[in-house]
């Protein structure tokens, strides 16, 4: 049966703002209706409903929202808006629900996350919730001052929570208000913001990319807005936003891990993907799954919203290998501004270093990285090799651990020194000399699909001048079997592994030491100029002995210009140090096209299409 194809707009309880390819039949030339082809009509329309009927339920069913809102109501009761108002929600324990909701709202203090869970509860549970207490969270909104943050998914949060609740009390003085404004003026203030971010996001890049932790804190308040905001054309900006956020972590997902480099990854999750905060949102929305709960997916639970189907296909299906270009903005920078050459000038967005990242992606494994520099305080992961594997600790990963007052200083406005002093209150792990997270000035990253090679260039006046390398327990060596000491030398050689279907080779460029830890081994590398080279296939492309084979005779040349084996001329590893990133493009990929300025975003799959429009 010839099938055509047309654009249409999509047909859906609310406005989307995506079109989507689909089958039609052509007009024109009457058809003899037979019984041959009346019963050939019949299947095909049998065929269609049985597809419709399984694409609609393996959305966010109603059966899946109510057992995550039954889940995290069974949750032991904690002061949590989202515990509290799936226990509301469901009628369970709710005596212990108020008794906890009296204490969240009795602290005259608060932030941003205070903000969102506290309009989060109120929008969801208003129909149902008490006089009293829908008077003390007005109450609270007049006399508590809540922080504002300073980070992008701070004000995301703050400006968020204040539009939600100024449209809950539209009619409100300035004197009814924490901050002294009207609710008009609070209104137009965080609509402004909001569009203002959603602009330069789809233009120019995300500042905390793809990040493993705080993309669970985007997509929650985006949820909240794209459910509850009664302008319908703010609305419509929202639920396209969520679907943005929703892409972008798709293309990057398997099966459970956020793969990538990261601008801002938590230390456990570092070492463990699926540890992340965001791999609730990825098991609910992509696998309609309950495995993964964390208090907010009640919120989300709660809504109307589901993810589209285009974008689920994107995350489940890794039949064929893909590379995909990126492009981010780096943190805003207030100091230092031409200290790290990662630093673009000409780059059209102020102050925010312009973030190249790139990811191959494939059913076994996904390699991927930025350039190097530092563009996150803290918490960036440059590059990551993460396995499909229900194993823990499927990763392997490497870094300078790097330390400093001045890449405090860049980020963050308090003098670098008193930062330095002050920081391991907030982020105890940044001056460790045996942490996974964090960037480096003297980290240069070059990857080609399947081929990393990270260089650095340590001075002396550093205070850790190493290079480490983690490498799970889950990862049998196949080069030797031998037990480690941690004192040993060992001279640059191939490290090689499998771990489940894919085997990966590691060459250090320098001498290192093996240091067995609690998850994983560490390869520590020392010197003024040191590296390494990962390069991975999969285990069924070759034998075990081809594979060391190929790798112990590469003969590693390192070159100004390029990195590469020079028994076979760059046949198994060949690595331009001057190769250039698309710049043109947020997003290149089969999957995900966007030009950079556009404020459009094409999400394709199988023939089909859907466009996210922000102009």
């Amino acid at each position: 049966m010839k099938l055509y194809y047309q654009e249409q707009w999509r047909s859906r309880s609310r406005p989307r703002g995506g079109l989507l390819v689909r089958p039609h039949r052509p007009s024109g030339r009457s058809q003899t209706k037979s019984p041959a082809h009346r019963r050939e009509r019949l299947c095909y329309f049998l065929f269609v409903a049985i597809i419709f009927a399984f694409s609609t339920t393996f959305a966010q069913s109603p059966r899946t929202k109510s057992l995550v809102l039954s889940r995290i109501a069974e949750m032991p009761v904690r002061r949590d808006f989202a515990v509290v108002a799936a226990k509301l929600r469901t009628g369970r324990d709710t005596a212990a629900a108020y008794r906890e909701l009296d204490t969240l709202l009795s602290r005259p203090y608060g932030d941003m996350f205070w903000m969102y869970g506290c309009a989060g509860l109120y929008y969801a549970t208003r129909d149902i919730l008490r006089p009293p207490y829908q008077d003390k969270i007005r109450w609270c909104w007049k006399h508590f001052t809540p922080y504002r943050g300073d980070t992008e998914n701070h004000f995301l949060m703050y400006y968020g929570s204040l539009l939600l609740m100024s449209q809950a009390w539209p009619n409100l003085p300035d004197t009814d208000w924490f901050m002294g404004k009207s609710s008009k003026e609070i209104y137009d203030e965080s609509k402004e913001y909001l569009n203002h971010w959603i602009d330069e996001t789809v233009r120019y890049g995300q500042e905390e990319w793809d990040s493993p932790r705080y993309g669970y804190y985007y997509i929650t308040p985006l949820l909240l807005l794209a459910e509850y905001t009664k302008d319908p054309a703010l609305r419509h900006r929202f639920e396209m936003m969520v679907e943005y956020e929703l892409a972008s972590y798709a293309a990057d997902y398997l099966d459970g891990c956020y793969c990538g480099a990261h601008s801002r990854v938590g230390d456990d999750a570092a070492i463990d993907p699926r540890k992340a905060e965001i791999t609730a949102y990825g098991k609910y929305f992509f696998e309609d799954s309950v495995s993964h709960l964390l208090p907010d997916v009640a919120f989300t639970a709660m809504t109307k919203f589901e993810c589209p189907k285009i974008i689920r296909q994107i995350a489940m299906d890794r039949s064929v290998p893909y590379e995909q270009f990126s492009l981010k903005r780096g943190r805003q920078m207030l100091r230092y501004m031409n200290k790290w050459s990662i630093y673009d000038s000409t780059y059209d967005s102020e102050f925010h270093a312009p973030v190249y990242k790139y990811d191959y992606m494939t059913k076994d494994y996904c390699l991927g990285s930025i350039l190097g520099g530092i563009v996150q305080p803290i918490q960036q992961q440059s590059w990551s090799l993460v396995f499909n594997s229900d194993k823990p600790n499927n990763i392997i990963t490497g870094l300078n651990p790097y330390v400093s007052a001045t890449e405090l200083g860049m980020f963050f406005p308090e003098y670098p020194s008193f930062m330095l002093e002050r920081i391991t209150g907030t982020k105890a792990s940044y001056t460790n000399e045996d942490k996974w997270v964090g960037g480096s000035p003297y980290e240069r990253i070059y990857q080609d699909k399947n081929v990393l090679v990270a260089l650095y260039d340590l001075p002396d006046s550093e205070k850790y001048r190493e290079v480490d390398i983690f490498i799970p327990w889950n990862a049998h060596p196949l080069d030797s079997s031998r037990s480690y000491d941690s004192l040993a030398d060992y001279t640059p050689d191939w490290r090689i592994f499998k771990f489940d279907s894919t085997r990966v080779g590691i060459y250090p460029t320098s001498d290192f030491n093996e240091i067995p830890e609690q998850q994983g081994l560490r390869l520590r590398m020392k010197g003024s100029h040191t590296g390494y080279i990962v390069y991975c296939e999969p285990s069924n492309q070759i034998s075990a002995k081809d594979f060391i084979t190929k790798l112990v005779s590469s003969d590693i040349a390192l070159r100004p210009s390029r990195v590469y084996s020079n028994n076979d001329n760059g046949k198994t590893i060949d690595i331009s140090v001057m190769k250039s990133y698309p710049k043109d493009w947020i997003f290149k990929s089969p999957y995900l096209e966007s030009k950079r300025g556009s404020g459009i975003l094409t999400i394709r799959y199988n023939g089909e299409r859907e466009v996210l429009n922000f102009n």
